[in-house]
């Protein structure tokens, strides 16, 4: 029905009928409107408030691993997908002393310096969200999440139309307060058109927070892919180097111990290793009390732990190990458990026993050695009748020991065949193709290190003599050495007899010089055995009869 229809007495009717309420009823419109308006508000605050706890409580349970293996760059990559929600205006990781750890803030804006954990709360139009970070009820850090308000034009569009067909339609009910029916009309669209936004608004909040959560998802699945690479890669590293890996819980002292770790301790994966008193029982008895100070002093200085011991395994075998570690402290200080590697470290032992081993015997070598230059100076000095006949001999007698530790030298000291040291001290007396005026024969004797020096300086006055005055004197000269073993008189013995052929006549020396004194007495009293020069006149004859020993024997 058209309004111009309507007589004029009928619309005076209705007017002057309900005038006062159509004007409450428009302003009750504008005040349910408020009130609504009021509601979302709230209601939307406390959506905001639940969404960002739940996002400051994933980003908490995210950077867990990350502050215990301080890893302050997957902590970082947390951050930096939050940074991509445009309602977070700063976040930041904080480490159990409040200081941050890795951060974002938008420009305009910054990250407190530091941090502690609180109820939320708004700050202005800025909702401030904390969490702790914790792992196996140890404090590891906090977290800070501050967001923004929706801006003012999207709160406006938010609620601005809301307002305006309240506004509008009070202005129908004003005007057109007779239409009853077009009055409930226009107030089931209103209801309808705020329904329709209230569940518009509501598919964006989700949308929003799903896609907060996809984006936190992400960064999870990286940091938990890096971690396992970490891991893995850190694993790797610890079998390629052969290092075994342990954790102490310093309250329940539970230990957990690799395979390698075990294996310092000659354990295999099944037998019990599971408690810091089953290890301690297997230190060294002279150790534990060094073991347990370099432990104690490391977690009350909180200084790397780095000591070495001693292990004994079940079956008695002593091995060294090298322990390095550090301990974790919770945000009272207080150490709550320790961690490190392990490394054996028993070949090196033995190399370094070794090399003093080396270094003590060169020690007594050298003095040995300068005690021997010391002998052969003074008794040379004592035979030779001018400076120039010193000079001489003694060089020829330095030369042959010289010979003689060269010998030694090739085989490391541990000794030398008689052939070898006999062939080596004469070979300077014959030239190329003359070695015929010479044989050796005998079984193959070894001579420890000393027994070589005393024989090489024995055949050196032998093999001296024979050029000075024997048969290394003439072309027509010839020497033949031979030994062999004889146990018909007694304990078995090595006899050597030199014997000189188709030189000069020979005739006994009118006195005994160094040459003589030192194959006599020197080797018959370096091996005990018996010595014999006899000086026939076909040549010189030596009859030695050394007695079979460690410095002296029949080679295996």
């Amino acid at each position: 029905m058209k309004v111009g229809s309507l007589k004029p007495s009928l619309i005076s009717r209705q007017w002057k009928a309900g005038p006062g309420i159509v004007v409450l009823i428009a302003v009750g419109l504008l005040l349910a409107g408020l009130s609504m308006a009021l509601y979302n508000e709230h209601l939307a605050s406390g959506q905001k408030l639940r969404a960002v706890t739940v996002q400051a409580e994933i980003l908490s349970g995210s950077v867990a691993a990350a502050l215990a293996f301080d890893d302050r760059e997957t902590a970082q990559e947390y951050v930096a997908a939050l940074s991509a929600n445009r309602d977070v205006e700063a976040v930041g990781v904080y480490d159990t002393q409040g200081s941050l750890v890795a951060g974002y803030s938008r420009p305009g804006s910054r990250l407190p310096a530091t941090n502690r954990v609180h109820a939320p709360n708004w700050v202005g139009d800025r909702l401030v969200v904390t969490a702790p970070v914790a792992q196996r009820n140890a404090q590891l850090g906090s977290v800070y999440l501050r967001t923004i308000q929706d801006p003012f034009i999207r709160r406006a569009a938010r609620y601005g139309g809301i307002a305006l067909l309240i506004l509008m339609a009070s202005l129908v009910v004003v005007v057109l307060g007779v239409s009853n029916g077009s009055l409930a009309k226009a107030h089931r669209a209103l209801q309808a058109e705020m329904e329709e936004r209230s569940k518009t608004e509501e598919a964006l909040r989700l949308s929003r927070e799903m896609e907060a959560a996809a984006q936190l998802t992400l960064a999870t699945e990286r940091g938990r892919a890096a971690l396992r690479q970490s891991e893995q890669q850190l694993e790797f590293a610890l079998q390629a180097g052969r290092l075994g890996s342990w954790e102490l819980d310093l309250e329940t002292r539970r230990l957990t111990a690799s395979e390698f770790f075990r294996a310092n301790f000659g354990l295999g994966p099944n037998d019990n290793l599971t408690r810091y008193e089953e290890l301690f029982a297997r230190v060294h008895a002279d150790d534990r009390d060094d073991q347990l100070q370099a432990v104690d002093r490391a977690i009350a200085d909180k200084t790397d732990l780095e000591t070495e011991y001693r292990t004994l395994s079940p079956e008695g075998e002593i091995r060294w190990i090298l322990v390095r570690g550090r301990a974790v402290y919770d945000e009272h200080g207080s150490p709550v458990r320790m961690a490190g590697v392990s490394l054996d470290i028993t070949a090196r032992k033995l190399a370094e026993e070794r090399q003093r081993a080396l270094l003590d015997e060169l020690n007594h070598r050298v003095k040995n050695t300068l005690a021997t230059v010391q002998s052969i100076a003074m008794q040379t000095s004592r035979t030779a009748k001018t400076l120039v006949s010193f000079k001489s001999a003694f060089l020829a007698r330095i030369g042959a020991l010289a010979r003689a530790h060269d010998l030694l030298t090739e085989v490391a000291w541990e000794g030398a065949s008689l052939t070898r040291v006999i062939g080596r001290t004469i070979e300077p007396y014959f030239a190329d193709g003359q070695v015929d005026r010479i044989s050796l024969s005998g079984p193959d004797i070894r001579l420890g290190p000393n027994a070589a020096v005393t024989l090489t300086m024995a055949f050196h006055e032998l093999a001296t003599n024979a050029g000075k005055y024997g048969s290394f004197s003439t072309l027509s000269g010839r020497v033949n050495v031979k030994w062999r073993i004889d146990d018909t008189n007694g304990p078995a013995a090595v006899e050597i007899d030199w014997q000189e052929a188709g030189g000069p006549k020979v005739a006994p020396p009118s006195r005994r010089g160094f040459g003589s004194s030192f194959i006599e007495r020197g080797v018959a009293r370096e091996f005990d055995g018996q010595v014999q020069l006899i000086f026939g006149p076909d040549g010189v004859c030596c009859r030695m009869r050394l007695p079979i020993s460690t410095k002296l024997k029949l080679a295996a």
